[in-house]
């Protein structure tokens, strides 16, 4: 490669070898459209950081010359194709080319806007030049000391979904919930601000996050304008989840109890949103139920969402809302009637957000997640939604409450998933993909950063450039024996955990999962067969079955990882970020190994109890024992991960009164490994009802409380 690079430098002057200068020509249209003067300048920043000698804009000369076009001062907006309504936004189709001459590279941008001019600058630093904004908090740099562009090209990209972006769900206690919801948080608004410049280079243009009860309602609105506008300097579209009047996690409320207050619910509904478009909000996400489990009064939401469509429609925000993977006949209350049903569909202003959760795609034959089978019923919706009105896809990258980081696992079949859902939405022409996200450490940066780049499809030299699930692996660590072991530690998760159905024993309970009777909500994949069954009442024939169908897949899973890491893993690669997904690989194999311990030592004592032999009971015990080992190998991966979080430990570790429901931070169980100790402890004293070592606030999470 350095002696390509050299050739392609030979056809400049020998002092291009020694210090090569970047100049952007630049007209004066660019100049004065914020969201591409804004972009242009930290490109111009990132270059220098990235060890290019010497940048410029309209400055004289230039060995690599980077010609931006004119931009109109009214930028052409997308058009909608559909039988109704949806809200345009900029144009962001580009195009590059480049050319050799004697004395210079150069390259040409074609964009015919602003928005899309932003999005062909950082496209050209990230596909072409080596950039990966991977992180807000981090980007892994090019050394461009050389010049690294070594032939000429013809590359061109445009948007999969006119609108994509990312929901931060700050209903529980992530990286930014603070920032976001407390003016008075020490350096929020430059937290805010970092994320805002990552969407904007990984060129996205739309962001929410969930509002809470918690605000300081008369303060709180001017905070949120600062770094509201800042989005739309840079081009991303500021969204807000915001609820009716849902209970769960101090969602905000547009009305609260009528019967506390001498305001009408309309009057309420009013008043709260003259006070939050001070910000200057472009969409609403609204919950109209009082959970994600209820259907509410039908006739009444209606009547509501219609004086709300008007509000916001003089104010110019769009309206949208969410479809739950509850199904209507499973919900605690009576579903809407024929009646209510048509006549919300008559209505197709409102736009609305097909969800799906964990990492289960539309057309997963197999995803045993809230009492469903599969999700067969949101790809349904979403086709029929479709026809109706402007229709979005809402898929998660993380599910924090006991499925993957808050255990914690590193659950890399969510690539798959993800992008398997984003080529389907394609094809269907979705109007907008946003992904529901859940915190960045323990290598979840990798999913959302995966997300943000298949938003995109490029051609290059006229050739598609074909995405795949480990794509973002090789971007980061090329052709290598540490690419070949994740992209195979990847494969084995997807054949054994999600396809093999392993995630059932690795997932930890939640309250829901061991409340009694017809209270039991099943969210999480789960074994049809209790453990405080299979501790207590099992047969003996159905134990040993246990022994010998579940826990040695466990085991092997674990021994065909190792496996896998001892052919291709160089221990003492100093790479922080491979560091950071091995150490997610493997303790997601510890939990696997920590599970066989634990559900050994259940269907041993059970076989003890029937048997009566004592040395049997030993040998259960011993599983106990060595479970506990388990977790202290895990301790010191998760006490290695801490000096490598990149916000605050003690922020995202500790218990704290906050702005959520939840008084600590989400990686509050992780420090301790919680989840692990309490199958232990469940397993040896045999208690397994919901109040067992909760740390759940379970009467502030329902809204019976908000203290």
């Amino acid at each position: 490669m350095k002696t390509v690079i050299f050739l392609l430098l030979s056809f400049f002057n020998l002092q291009v070898l020694q210090a090569y200068h970047i100049a952007f020509k630049v007209p004066e249209s660019v100049l004065a459209n914020t969201t591409a003067s804004l972009a242009l300048e930290d490109c111009r920043k990132l270059l220098l950081q990235a060890g290019a000698p010497e940048v410029s804009i309209n400055g004289a000369g230039g060995d690599v010359l980077i010609f931006l076009p004119e931009i109109p001062a009214d930028e052409p907006m997308t058009i909608s194709e559909r039988p109704y309504p949806t809200f345009p936004v900029p144009v962001r189709n580009y195009a590059w080319t480049s050319e050799i001459t004697d004395k210079n590279y150069v390259l040409r941008l074609e964009a015919p806007g602003g928005h899309a001019l932003s999005a062909g600058l950082y496209g050209l630093l990230q596909d072409m030049l080596g950039f990966h904004f991977l992180h807000p908090r981090e980007t892994r740099m090019p050394d461009l000391n050389i010049w690294p562009v070594s032939l000429t090209f013809e590359y061109q990209s445009e948007p999969r979904f006119n609108k994509m972006g990312f929901h931060l769900h700050t209903q529980h206690p992530l990286e930014l919930t603070q920032a976001l919801l407390d003016e008075s948080f020490p350096g929020g608004e430059e937290r805010v601000r970092e994320y805002i410049d990552w969407l904007a280079r990984n060129r996205q243009n739309y962001f929410e996050f969930c509002l809470l009860e918690t605000i300081n309602r008369k303060t709180w609105p001017a905070y949120a304008a600062k770094w509201v506008q800042y989005a739309k300097d840079r081009g991303i579209i500021p969204g807000l989840d915001l609820s009716l009047h849902m209970k769960q996690q101090v969602a905000y409320k547009l009305y609260r109890n009528p019967h506390r207050s001498f305001r009408t619910k309309e009057n309420q509904i009013k008043k709260r949103i003259d006070e939050l478009t001070v910000a200057g909000w472009k969409v609403f996400n609204m919950e109209f139920s009082q959970t994600e489990f209820s259907a509410g009064n039908a006739k009444r939401k209606s009547e509501l969402r219609t004086f709300i469509q008007e509000i916001l429609d003089e104010k110019g925000i769009h309206l949208t809302g969410r479809e739950h993977v509850v199904k209507p006949e499973t919900m605690v209350d009576k579903a809407a009637s024929k009646q209510d049903v048509l006549q919300e569909e008559r209505d197709n202003r409102r736009g609305t957000m097909i969800h799906t959760v964990m990492f289960y795609t539309l057309n997963d034959s197999i995803a045993p997640v809230y009492g469903n089978e599969n999700l067969h019923h949101m790809r349904d919706m979403l086709l029929e939604a479709l026809q109706q009105r402007e229709t979005w896809y809402y898929p998660e990258s993380a599910y924090w409450i006991t499925f993957d980081i808050s255990v914690p696992m590193l659950l890399t079949s969510y690539l798959q998933a993800r992008l398997e859902d984003i080529l389907y939405c394609d094809s269907l022409g979705v109007e907008g993909h946003l992904t529901f996200s859940s915190g960045w450490e323990w290598g979840y940066w990798l999913i959302d950063w995966s997300i943000a780049n298949w938003s995109w499809k490029s051609t290059l030299n006229k050739k598609t450039v074909q995405p795949f699930p480990e794509e973002m692996l090789w971007k980061l660590f090329g052709r290598s024996e540490e690419t070949a072991f994740l992209m195979s530690a990847v494969e084995l998760q997807q054949r054994e955990i999600k396809d093999g159905q392993l995630i059932q024993f690795l997932t930890a309970a939640t309250v829901t999962d061991e409340l009694p009777g017809k209270f039991k909500l099943p969210l999480h994949p789960m074994p049809k067969w209790s453990y405080a069954y299979l501790r207590n009442d099992a047969s003996a024939e159905f134990a040993d079955s246990v022994l010998q169908q579940v826990v040695p897949r466990l085991d092997q899973l674990a021994a065909d990882y190792q496996k896998l890491k001892d052919e291709f893993y160089n221990p003492y690669h100093k790479d922080p970020l491979l560091q950071e997904l091995v150490d997610g690989l493997d303790i997601t194999m510890l939990r696997a190994q920590h599970r066989a311990a634990t559900i050994r030592f259940l269907a041993q004592h059970r076989l003890a109890e029937l048997s009566k032999d004592a040395s049997k009971e030993k040998l259960a015990v011993n599983q106990l024992e060595k479970a506990a080992e388990i977790r202290s190998e895990a301790m010191k991966i998760v006490r290695q991960r801490e000096a490598g979080y990149r916000y605050p430990v003690k922020e995202l570790t500790s218990k704290y009164p906050e702005r959520t429901a939840y008084h600590f931070g989400y990686l509050y169980t992780v420090h301790h490994l919680h989840y692990w100790e309490r199958e232990e402890e469940q397993a040896r004293q045999n208690k397994w009802h919901p109040l067992f070592m909760n740390i759940w606030p379970m009467l502030r999470i329902i809204g019976v409380t908000e203290k």
